[in-house]
């Protein structure tokens, strides 16, 4: 996986619109791509209905991981957003990145983790790396940038 990713300005547009859909319930899903470019974006039910975590529909997910292998594609995060905080990981994200009573052993060890994040009313989305056993890595914490005169960001 590169240092960085790129994702479209109308792909990170869905993103956000799905959070104020769900509001004020957490968002989740995955986006996948090819090398460092994102090219879908998959909403996934969030099972929990909650506003404080989620639980991505399992059916769901294993479909839109069947389409993207179908089409080429590698999953490149998994995004979700927080209605009423920051967009940083909390310690429950951090944990349900590993596979249950494996603490060393990520779901998905490549992958970056997007979080929709609300402060003063305002939106704010971040991507971070978990890795094991190690706090996420918060190099990205500025947010998203825009990657030259593409109509890209940049994680």
């Amino acid at each position: 996986m590169s240092q960085y990713i790129t994702i479209r300005r109308e792909l990170l547009d869905d993103i956000i619109a799905h959070c104020k859909e769900v509001y004020p319930n957490e968002a989740c899903g995955i986006l996948a791509g090819r090398g460092n470019a994102i090219e879908r974006a998959y909403r996934i039910t969030n099972i929990n209905n909650s506003t404080v975590t989620y639980e991505m529909d399992s059916r769901e997910q294993i479909n839109v991981k069947r389409e993207i292998e179908k089409e080429g594609l590698k999953i490149t995060c998994i995004y979700h957003s927080h209605p009423a905080s920051p967009a940083y990981p909390s310690q429950t994200d951090i944990a349900r990145a590993y596979w249950p009573g494996a603490d060393d052993v990520l779901i998905y060890p490549d992958v970056y983790y997007v979080i929709v994040g609300h402060v003063n009313g305002a939106l704010e989305t971040r991507a971070f790396k978990v890795y094991p056993k190690q706090r996420p890595e918060k190099r990205y914490s500025q947010g998203l940038r825009p990657y030259g005169d593409t109509g890209s960001f940049c994680l």
